[in-house]
């Protein structure tokens, strides 16, 4: 079903989910952006938790792009439920490379949980030059990375998706389940995002790696995770990425 096709009782539903995850915005994309009197941009918006999140803070403005069509009836709803007035925002189905040529520019960007999606890596970061104003900085939280406990995104037993052989994951997993992982995770490491950063010159401001939650699991779990992976241990420790950057020229 379209996310622009919802009934009373999906709205609902999407509703209570955006909430549950907004809230969690303050811990995630806070301490790395503060929305406070700028013009945002998100990147890979989703239903929308950035633009409730920006709203509470007193954003100035929200432009939120993702590649699908984004029903905004659940976020009208959250805004109602919380109290919050806030019309300055904008929901744009678009590609990031067509917003970057559109000659706008924005105080921040930040972007939640997408770019442990995002195989464009360099090109995407390279994207978001032209769309900084002075002083314009981005603010990224990517969590649940490839090799961390949680990064085949299956919500099963710690690294699953890295110790089960494929025949046997594909038997358990629900169909989306199984898409998701096979086709929509980069696998990126944290090694891979700080290159891409390099490579299209960007300064890295702050920068926190999130170690991993199950790492007690870990030694009994490395061995088979070997047998199938190429990967060291560093990478398996760590969950997440969350940063702030800009370009040079945005100082």
């Amino acid at each position: 079903m379209s996310v622009a096709q919802l009934n009373d009782e999906q709205v609902v539903e999407l509703k209570d989910y955006l909430l549950h995850r907004e809230r969690k915005l303050d811990g995630d994309l806070l301490p790395y952006g503060d929305p406070a009197g700028k013009d945002l941009l998100v990147f890979g918006s989703g239903i929308g938790n950035e633009i409730l999140w920006a709203a509470r803070h007193g954003a100035r403005s929200v432009v939120a792009v993702d590649l699908y069509d984004v029903n905004p009836a659940p976020l009208r709803l959250a805004m109602e439920e919380e109290g919050i007035e806030f019309s300055a925002y904008e929901f744009r189905e678009q590609n990031i490379h067509d917003t970057a040529l559109t000659g706008e520019q924005y105080d921040l960007i930040v972007s939640n949980g997408v770019f442990e999606h995002v195989f464009d890596l360099k090109g995407v970061l390279g994207a978001f030059r032209p769309l900084l104003r002075p002083g314009g900085r981005v603010a990224i939280f990517a969590d649940s990375l490839w090799y961390s406990s949680l990064g085949g995104h299956i919500n099963r037993e710690p690294w699953e998706h890295l110790w089960r052989s494929t025949p046997e994951l594909k038997e358990v997993l629900p169909p989306k389940r199984w898409r998701v992982m096979c086709d929509q995770l980069n696998r990126m490491t944290v090694v891979d995002f700080i290159e891409a950063v390099r490579s299209v010159g960007m300064l890295i401001m702050q920068m926190k790696i999130g170690r991993d939650p199950n790492l007690r699991h870990l030694p009994a779990l490395l061995p088979a995770i070997q047998e199938r992976s190429v990967v060291t241990p560093t990478d398996l420790s760590a969950v997440s990425i969350g940063c702030e950057l800009c370009f040079v020229e945005h100082l």
